[in-house]
């Protein structure tokens, strides 16, 4: 067993050289592109981003979930979201990320030039994802206690058919509570550099555009889940599922044929067609 362990270490620890070494290759890119940024924009910078998905070209109509909703999206509809969007993404999201950034300076993180090593990058980064999975989870669940989901969240759920916009279509509280939140405490907690959080929000902002597009497309992540959350209003309350794992509140999503179809397709063949009704 010792000799194992010690073979498997090893294995571990040239793994994790031969990937740091990734990391800082080319040159040090990575620590030269910030260094670039760096210099340009100085310590006080910020990122803000939306990703929106609207537009549906007729050939990938076949990776739509949801095959007889939003075809085409109501113009009105579209439009009120649009509206409601604007203004999270810039009314709403402009304080909450002052207030992140006063917030993490406050706790110490870095703003400095100098980047961290790719094995605390790749630390951090799970430890966000961990951070985020129990903070949206129970807000999101929060959100559907009968009294608050009258006032605050039914807007969100207006779309029983989740197109790439409607990612922070929501109630400006909830966006706070529940979309922003989650997102911000991980960096918080961990004590990250600046250059972290925004590959973190980075992520973040194209996972949830990719979970609300309404489309299963080959190679990318799988939004099955929370498209059946939208069509049914129940199950699937988190990101990674673990917490509804442990909770129970992913049961009736299990026994669907959503559920066969939740993975990453690797054919460029429907998941719709490969597990059909």
């Amino acid at each position: 067993m010792g000799a194992w362990s010690c073979l498997f270490f090893s294995g571990m620890e040239g793994s994790k050289g031969f990937l740091h070494q990734l990391y800082a290759a080319s040159g040090n890119f990575w620590q030269n592109l910030w260094d670039s940024v760096y210099k340009l924009f100085g310590r006080n910078n910020f990122a803000v981003g939306v990703i929106d998905t609207t537009g549906k070209p007729g050939f990938l109509m076949r990776y739509k979930v949801q095959m007889d909703k939003n075809v085409p999206v109501d113009r009105k509809k579209l439009k009120k979201a649009v509206k409601l969007v604007l203004f999270n993404g810039f009314v709403v999201s402009f304080p909450m990320t002052l207030l992140g950034i006063y917030t993490m300076k406050l706790r110490g993180c870095a703003f400095s030039g100098d980047l961290p090593t790719f094995t605390r990058v790749m630390v951090e980064l799970i430890m966000f994802s961990l951070v985020e999975e129990f903070g949206f989870y129970y807000s999101h669940r929060l959100m559907h206690h009968p009294i608050v989901y009258k006032y605050i969240h039914k807007i969100h759920h207006e779309w029983t058919a989740p197109i790439g916009i409607i990612c922070i279509y929501a109630h400006p509280l909830e966006h706070c509570l529940v979309n922003m939140m989650p997102v911000i405490l991980g960096p918080i907690i961990m004590g990250s550099h600046l250059s972290t959080t925004w590959m973190w929000y980075f992520i973040t902002l194209v996972s949830t555009t990719i979970s609300h597009c309404g489309y299963h497309f080959p190679f990318l992540p799988s939004q099955e889940a929370y498209d059946f959350h939208h069509q049914m209003f129940i199950n699937c309350f988190g990101v990674l599922g673990i917490l509804d794992r442990l909770h129970g509140t992913d049961y009736i999503f299990r026994a669907s044929k959503a559920y066969k179809r939740d993975k990453i397709s690797l054919s460029l063949t429907p998941m719709s067609q490969q597990y059909p009704d």
